[in-house]
């Protein structure tokens, strides 16, 4: 295929194709409400729930699994538990001949649990001494303020009887004031003009 020098296909550039065109005016709401009417008339029944349940059920009743008998259920959790209780007795027998035999592995493992756990007792006594330290300082306070509670419980016990009494003071009030404006207040229709 021979191609003349000057001859040139034409080819768009890049940036045409992305141009955007200019959009034409705005056909305002009329338009919207016009291409909208036909949805105006359309009638969606929304009652799915039964028709969805009574599906399920009856899939339900379909996709039914096959039971297994009980005798075949308590073969497979005895068998599985025979299996666990050997896989537990093969690990145990295993550390134990490991320890048993010296295994370096084994002993610096042992070492390492063995200075953790010393750490572990160190800090559970150090914070047991910061708890009884910090109760030796609250537990006065506490004491104290038990016994305030005790002594000052009877003026609590009036003081709410005074904040119950002033309640029921403030409702018969407002309930008097109001049967009084009432009375006093114009009739009033329901279209809102005055009689």
């Amino acid at each position: 295929m021979k191609r003349e020098p000057g001859h040139r296909p034409f080819r768009r550039s890049f940036w045409s194709v992305i141009r955007a065109r200019r959009a034409g005016g705005d056909p305002g709401g009329l338009w919207t409400a016009e291409v909208l009417r036909p949805l105006g008339r359309q009638t969606v029944e929304c009652d799915v729930a039964p028709r969805v349940m009574a599906r399920i059920a009856a899939e339900m009743d379909r996709l039914r699994p096959l039971t297994a008998s009980p005798r075949v259920s308590r073969l497979a959790w005895a068998s599985s538990l025979l299996l666990a209780c050997a896989a537990l007795a093969f690990l145990g027998s295993t550390l134990f001949v490991l320890v048993r035999g010296g295994d370096e592995g084994v002993r610096e493992i042992v070492g390492l649990g063995l200075s953790g756990w010393h750490v572990l007792m160190v800090f559970g006594r150090v914070a047991a001494d910061l708890g009884a330290r910090a109760l030796a300082l609250v537990l006065p306070i506490l004491r104290a303020a038990w016994a305030l509670l005790e002594v000052a419980a009877p003026l609590l016990r009036g003081a709410g009887l005074l904040a119950a009494a002033g309640g029921v003071f403030s409702i018969l009030f407002s309930t008097y004031v109001f049967a009084s404006a009432r009375k006093t207040a114009p009739r009033v229709d329901l279209q809102g003009g005055i009689r």
